[in-house]
């Protein structure tokens, strides 16, 4: 491949990571405020073991978005990159981004395995499908990822890039490299999450088929069928994202330093593609809820319509001055 193809493929990974991400970041943003307003509004949801984990995975996905991709929107777009000049920042940042990640896709397994629990026909299983584990498991699994992020607070050091001569934010101990590359991000953040989502959803799904001739209070059944395909489609829609870096991000693991450069650029352009929509699950859950949940719409309309702008323009009506008379 000549020279001019090869700068095209370098231009285009960083158009990629400029304007795609970007606009992941505006939406995603977007998204998970408007998740936290409606699931906190609802007193329905409120109740509700599923709906907290979707609730915790907002929160998380904000916190997300403004380490990961925030951060290196501002790195390409106009080379500002807080991690090669603060030593904290440039720990800080993979850590939560590792936290994050961890607690995101934990809680999208949780919520599914929830579901499937809920709409079991037996009632012993549908035990466990309550807020107040939910709130239990969710804070031991945080737990459980902060003490597991502790080494990269350790091995995030800022050091000199030997192809740039650039100061660069990286891991400096070659074994913690193999093992968060290898085990933490393939297995533990893209892998077992696709894995067990995949086996619940499917568990789910047959359950949600016989969910209409059991004996159980209306609501209660209508917003479980409700939240099961919500979480379901959610599923589904973030393999095609977590898939794709999966396979793209061993392929670069295994580059042959050896390798064509313009093979080398196609890789970094697959990279840049796919690690953009690996932020797309933590970016779009509520258009997915409105698309797929009808009830969800009305819901979201009624939180936005009858109660925020109504209390406005109540608090608005009260606080107007009348004219003399």
């Amino acid at each position: 491949m000549s020279s001019p193809s090869l700068l095209s493929l370098t231009y285009a990974a960083q158009e990629v990571n400029i304007y795609l991400r970007s606009i992941i970041l505006i939406f995603g943003v977007t998204s998970n405020i408007l998740n936290i307003i409606v699931f906190l509004s609802l007193e329905i949801f409120r109740d509700s073991s599923c709906a907290f984990y979707l609730l915790a995975m907002s929160f998380v996905s904000i916190i997300q978005i403004f380490f990961g991709l925030f951060a290196r929107t501002l790195n390409v777009a106009f080379s500002v990159d807080w991690s090669t000049t603060s030593l904290t920042y440039c720990k800080l940042r993979y850590y939560f981004f590792q936290v994050c990640s961890a607690i995101f896709y934990t809680c999208i397994a949780l919520a599914t395995i929830d579901q499937y629990l809920a709409t079991c026909s037996s009632p012993f299983l549908q035990r466990f499908s309550n807020i107040k584990l939910a709130r239990w498991l969710f804070v031991i699994f945080t737990i459980i990822w902060i003490i597991h992020g502790i080494p990269i607070l350790y091995y995030y050091n800022q050091d000199i890039s030997n192809s740039t001569n650039a100061t660069i934010c990286t891991i400096t101990n070659d074994t913690f490299q193999q093992y968060y590359s290898y085990f933490t991000l393939i297995i533990l953040l893209c892998s077992m999450p696709v894995i067990i989502t995949v086996l619940f959803g499917i568990l789910a799904y047959r359950n949600v088929q016989h969910l209409t001739y059991r004996t159980m209070p209306l609501v209660r059944r209508e917003t479980d069928k409700q939240l099961t395909i919500m979480v379901l489609v959610q599923d589904v829609y973030n393999l095609f994202f977590i898939i794709p870096y999966i396979v793209v991000y061993a392929l670069q693991l295994n580059l042959n330093i050896n390798l064509a450069p313009n093979y080398a650029a196609q890789i970094e352009l697959a990279l840049s593609i796919t690690g953009a929509l690996y932020y797309v699950p933590f970016s779009s859950a509520f258009y997915i809820y409105v698309c797929v949940s009808e009830r969800f719409r009305r819901q979201f309309l009624y939180v936005l319509f009858k109660l925020h702008l109504g209390r406005c323009r109540q608090d608005f009506a009260r606080n107007q001055i009348l004219p003399d008379t």
